[in-house]
């Protein structure tokens, strides 16, 4: 069968087949008033209503011409051009045909009641006119939905064959994905919205021995123990608040404890997010549990390692700060030796010159010493040395440094400290010995030196005239502070 190529489509709202289905209807019906028309006329019944019957099939026939205007070019192709035609055609026989009736009918002209007007000849030439019509808009129409039908049918053919292949293809992706999870070591899984297995991989016996249709239907927390149950409860619970307030599912990320089969601790580390449906809608949560045994007790190594390695360097430092002690403290008195005590004031020199701030400095002894040492013996002349560095040091300030510089002579350097300010604390001091009780010693007195640090006074400068103070109040008679102006 071949159709003229014209394409056509539907106005919106008005299928194809309804306006084609409506003009074969109507053409039958006008083809059968035609026939009736004949007769009434053949036989001069109701000759009066003639003319209705006449403007019946003139309406008829444009309702038909309509009805196929309804259809516009476009998505098929059907043989709309002739069956437009064969409908003008009939409209114009209708027409025609009426038109003649109303020039001949008796009621209308003045002809002779002799005379037998020609309707019968008339119906012998529009009768076969008007079934050749019919037949070929019948013709048409049928066409018409025969390649509407091909059309539909081809089409339908397509989309089986799409969806065939669609199928196919979801099943060959099944397929791997299937094989991919079987194979996987990691456990792949499904929950519902109640927090139940739908699906877990047959990973799972290897991991826990726990076959995977025993945990189907089986809450998540059934393969957990008790205190990693509330976190994967709490993470299905608020993943459903985030979907009730229309926000996305957030990814969910833990490490969990597993029980095994036989009742073992298995760590594991569970992934969880999300699962949704063809429509976008959410259907459950899909997550991979992963084995981290191992990683586990690599971590527990290394931590082990790690502690094992802070316990050494928390030694060392010990050793070193008692290294350092040794180095830097006096180790009868534990106050600062000379040596620290001369490179703590070299670099106090250097800070004071660099801010102009002042710097002072007292040298402390022991009036008669050697006389303890002789009457008590010098284990009990230590104890004297350690009291008086213990009540030295108890007097003095943090920023202040207290050393012993060697038998029972003591230095002191006062940071931020002038000359009157020196004054004042080295005879507090001095007050302070003559006043405390030594042991076995029943009165002590010493005598000290002091001075300020003087522009461009070099360091053995300073503690020179420090020094010299300090013999200036044992030649005044001991018990003194002397002040270098």
């Amino acid at each position: 069968m071949k159709f003229p190529r014209l394409r056509i489509s539907r106005r919106q709202g008005s299928p194809i087949a309804v306006p084609l289905q409506m003009a074969g209807l109507l053409s039958a019906l006008i083809f059968l008033i035609s026939g009736i028309f004949e007769l009434l006329v053949i036989n001069d019944l109701y000759a009066a209503q003639h003319f209705l019957l006449a403007l019946l099939l003139v309406v008829l026939s444009a309702w038909a011409i309509v009805e196929v205007a309804w259809i516009r070019p476009g998505a098929m192709v059907i043989p709309l051009g002739p069956l437009r035609l064969a409908l003008w055609l009939q409209l114009l026989l209708s027409g025609v045909r009426g038109l003649i009736d109303l020039l001949m009918d008796p009621h209308r002209q003045a002809f002779d009641a002799s005379l037998s007007p020609p309707d019968f000849g008339l119906a012998l030439a529009f009768v076969p006119l008007d079934l050749v019509v019919f037949i070929v808009i019948s013709r048409l129409i049928i066409d018409a939905f025969a390649y509407a039908e091909f059309l539909r049918a081809n089409q339908l053919e397509q989309q089986m064959t799409a969806l065939e292949q669609a199928r196919q293809a979801l099943q060959q992706s099944e397929q791997r994905y299937r094989l991919i999870a079987d194979w996987l070591d990691d456990v792949i899984w499904t929950l519902d919205r109640r927090g139940c297995f739908t699906y877990i991989s047959p990973s799972i016996e290897k991991l826990s021995g726990s076959r995977p249709e025993d945990l189907l239907t089986q809450p998540a927390a059934a393969v957990l123990n008790a205190t990693s149950v509330p976190l994967i409860e709490q993470a299905c619970q608020v993943a459903l608040g985030q979907l009730q307030a229309g926000l996305p599912i957030e990814p969910f990320r833990a490490e969990l404890e597993q029980i095994g089969r036989d009742g073992s601790a298995i760590w594991t580390e569970w992934t969880m997010n999300g699962l949704y449906g063809p429509d976008q809608q959410f259907i459950g949560f899909v997550g991979v549990t992963r084995d981290i045994r191992e990683r586990k007790l690599y971590d527990a190594e290394l931590r082990e390692a790690r502690d094992a390695a802070e316990a050494a360097n928390l030694a060392l430092l010990s050793a070193n700060a008692v290294l350092h002690g040794q180095a830097t403290t006096d180790p009868l008195t534990g106050v600062s030796n000379r040596r620290h005590f001369e490179q703590a004031l070299a670099a106090q020199i250097g800070r004071t010159r660099h801010y102009g701030e002042p710097l002072s400095l007292l040298i402390v002894d022991l009036d008669h010493f050697k006389t303890i040492n002789d009457r008590f013996g010098h284990q009990l002349g230590d104890l004297v040395i350690v009291e008086l560095a213990r009540l030295l040091k108890s007097s003095l300030r943090k920023a202040d440094l207290l050393a012993r510089w060697g038998g029972d002579e003591f230095v002191v350097m006062l940071p931020h400290t002038g000359a009157e300010e020196a004054w004042q604390l080295a005879e507090q001091l001095r007050l302070s010995m003559s006043v405390h009780v030594f042991p076995v010693v029943p009165k002590l007195t010493g005598s000290f030196g002091a001075a300020t640090l003087q522009a461009e006074e070099t360091g053995e400068q300073f503690f020179g005239r420090v020094d010299q103070m300090l013999y200036a109040a044992k030649a005044a008679g001991r018990n003194l502070v002397k002040l270098s102006g």
